[in-house]
């Protein structure tokens, strides 16, 4: 990002928040998130205190944009899952607005492996007990209960994104079993890398074997592309486009439904439904749509024996 917000020099951030692919957001050196110009005194909501990065996908170029723009004094309280070894006692730094102290800052090896001074000291006498169950991964990227979306203006919102697991039978599963935890998935694409350890057909091998229509196989859509579709927001969304920009684990896709969200895009709809499976392709105004009617014939029994 090329500076921080307007009005403010890098002398005045205390941490950013994000950083990397999709947004970044502006601790100054109070503790407080960036919210308006430096010493405001009227409120206003339309100040662009967000960096959002460019989005190819969604045709987005990088820019500024509100987040909760105008509010006074908001906390950072975020670092229960953006730092490593947190307490929620005390402020980091003595800054006022920061909940919480934290050993170091980002997502580091002890956020997962637990400390490990004993263990440096003395391996084998001190031995790194890694929790690999699920547990360990939705305490942070999950919020509120398994099963619970956090939906906000017709996209699930990203610090919930993965609560629709609880939705999907994949709900059984540790996310080590298709996630290698050390290896990010942009990082991995951006490399040509494998984003995945275990890739879908590696289950469901008729399922990849059995597709209804040919084109798309051709057309190089993926299990993920109707299956995963970017029911989610971080940065960007685009309702007419049926696409935001991180991928759904609902997985399973109700054939006979179009609809993703209610009216006011307040509520989801479950499981996936064709308007996230479909037009995120077949976008409604453009030479690649197709009638609500023939979407659902064609995903009927799209991966049964003729």
């Amino acid at each position: 990002m090329p500076n921080p917000p307007e009005g403010y020099t890098w002398e005045d951030i205390a941490y950013v928040i994000g950083g990397y692919n999709w947004k970044a957001v502006f601790v100054d050196q109070q503790g407080y998130l960036i919210t308006d110009r430096p010493g405001a005194t009227t409120s206003d909501p339309d100040y662009l205190n967000q960096y959002n990065f460019a989005n190819s996908l969604l045709d987005k170029s990088a820019a500024w944009v509100s987040y909760r723009a105008g509010e006074s004094q908001v906390p950072f309280d975020c670092g229960e899952c953006h730092t490593t070894g947190y307490r929620r006692g005390g402020h980091q730094d003595d800054a006022e607005g920061i909940v919480g102290t934290w050993a170091e800052a980002g997502t580091q090896c002890e956020a997962c492996h637990g400390p490990g001074s004993l263990h440096a000291k003395n391996p084998y006498g001190s031995l790194m007990r890694v929790n690999r169950d699920a547990d360990a991964c939705t305490r942070c990227h999950v919020r509120g209960d398994a099963g619970e979306v956090l939906v906000q203006a017709g996209f699930v919102r990203h610090d919930g994104e993965h609560g629709d697991l609880g939705l999907s039978k994949h709900l059984l599963l540790d996310c080590v079993v298709c996630h290698d935890p050390h290896t990010g998935v942009v990082q991995a694409r951006r490399t040509n890398q494998p984003t995945v350890q275990t890739e879908c057909e590696d289950c469901h091998i008729q399922e990849a074997r059995l597709q209804k229509n040919p084109r798309h196989t051709l057309l190089n859509v993926t299990c993920e592309s109707c299956h995963m579709p970017r029911l989610g927001v971080v940065a960007w969304g685009d309702a007419a486009k049926a696409m935001g920009d991180i991928r759904t684990h609902m997985v399973a896709i109700d054939v006979n439904a179009i609809s993703q969200f209610n009216a006011e895009g307040t509520a989801v709809n479950t499981p996936v439904t064709l308007e996230f499976a479909c037009k995120g392709c077949h976008t409604p105004g453009t030479a690649a749509e197709i009638p609500d009617e023939r979407l659902i014939e064609a995903a009927t029994d799209y991966h049964t024996l003729p």
